[in-house]
């Protein structure tokens, strides 16, 4: 038996679970304290909170981190996925996080804190387990006439939930009675972000950037494409400065730059109570998520075994029903509405302890203007 455990840190909650042979045989959500919600505590202090935390849950469940053939983490600080798949963290991959942690100040993300916890987990053990990560959000897959944006001084760049999307179109190809190398299935993940991509026979070959700055449909707080003249008027404006820019397509766009919330709850509540404003957004965004499915059937040349939705707007069946209203005929519309991302990091650890899998080649930090190894069908 395999027993791994898995870090997996997000910006509101960090999760923690642990993994017998593939199996989830217990879970655990750490609160963040305020300190951590508002962003106004160092990175040391960060991780000597989580490593209490997690050894008392251990503890409180009868294990300790001697018990573990390995820790399973979400990589933090977009790192050079390349094909994907699971790295195993350690040489200039290690060097490469590490120097992403900051530990006399905040964190940009609770991911960046993630290696230095399970470095304090780890550092008193006789034999220490490997640590893997799987499935980065910069897992770069494009053919390089889809990075081609019409102006030579940018570039398309590949930053997605690449990690919750291939974990669940994994899952989808095995619904179907296929594997993932052998299927044709649209993911959209609606989540704070959204980010819809093709994955063709194990690759994904078309998404949209989901950071904010980048391209695809709005979501919550993200403003996704907007009208590039208008963008620059605005920069140019003098009223404004770059960190305000970036604000305000990253933070206060999308639903909440129109209705002042970011919760669809509310969006479908006001909805219900006739604020055609509401109604209006939510079908604009409806329409926006439709469109961008539409750009991965075109990438996939029509042919598509399942159009799957996931993340936590996909618990909105309103949503869901707008959705497949539009793109219903280009093939069945399922959705996964769990939580994917801990069993995808466990399960790409236990896959390459298994010898199932290789572990994918870490090839250091490329630049998104840098050319990269042409693509073939």
């Amino acid at each position: 038996m395999k027993r791994i455990i898995v870090l997996n840190f997000g910006g509101t909650s960090s999760k923690c679970a642990v993994y017998e042979d593939g199996k989830c045989v217990s879970d655990y959500e750490i609160k963040y304290t305020a300190e951590e919600e508002n962003l106004s505590s160092d990175g040391k202090t960060q991780v000597a909170h989580k490593k209490q935390v997690i050894l008392a849950w251990l503890d409180s469940i009868g294990l300790s981190m001697k018990d573990f053939d390995a820790v399973a983490i979400r990589g933090g600080g977009a790192f050079n996925g390349a094909a994907g798949g699971t790295y195993k963290v350690e040489d200039d991959l290690y060097d490469h996080l590490l120097s992403m942690y900051t530990p006399d100040a905040p964190p940009m993300h609770a991911a960046r804190t993630t290696i230095a916890v399970a470095d304090a987990l780890i550092a008193e053990l006789p034999e220490k387990p490997p640590i893997f990560s799987t499935d980065p959000c910069s897992v770069s897959q494009m053919p390089e006439y889809a990075r081609v944006t019409g102006c030579p001084k940018f570039r398309k760049r590949s930053s997605f939930h690449a990690l919750n999307q291939r974990a669940v179109a994994r899952i989808a190809a095995e619904d179907l009675g296929k594997t993932y190398e052998t299927a044709k299935i649209i993911v959209a993940h609606l989540g704070g972000g959204i980010s819809i991509g093709a994955h063709e026979n194990g690759r994904v070959v078309e998404v949209n950037d989901s950071t904010g700055d980048g391209d695809g449909p709005f979501s919550a707080n993200r403003a996704g494409t907007v009208p590039t003249g208008q963008l620059v008027h605005l920069c140019f404006s003098g009223e404004y400065t770059e960190q305000q820019v970036l604000n305000l397509l990253k933070k206060d766009s999308g639903l909440k730059g129109y209705l002042g919330t970011s919760d669809l709850r509310e969006v479908e509540k006001r909805i219900d109570e006739g604020d055609q404003q509401a109604k209006l957004i939510f079908d604009a965004m409806a329409y926006q998520i439709c469109s961008q499915i539409g750009i991965c059937y075109a990438a996939m040349r029509c042919e598509c075994d399942a159009i799957v939705i996931t993340a936590g707007m996909s618990k909105s069946k309103r949503l869901v029903a707008a959705i497949e209203e539009r793109v219903g005929k280009m093939a069945p519309v399922k959705v996964y509405s769990g939580e994917y991302e801990n069993q995808a990091l466990a399960l790409g650890a236990l896959r390459v302890l298994n010898g199932e899998e290789k572990a994918s080649e870490y090839t250091g930090e490329a630049g998104y203007m840098q050319p990269v190894t042409p693509w073939k069908k």
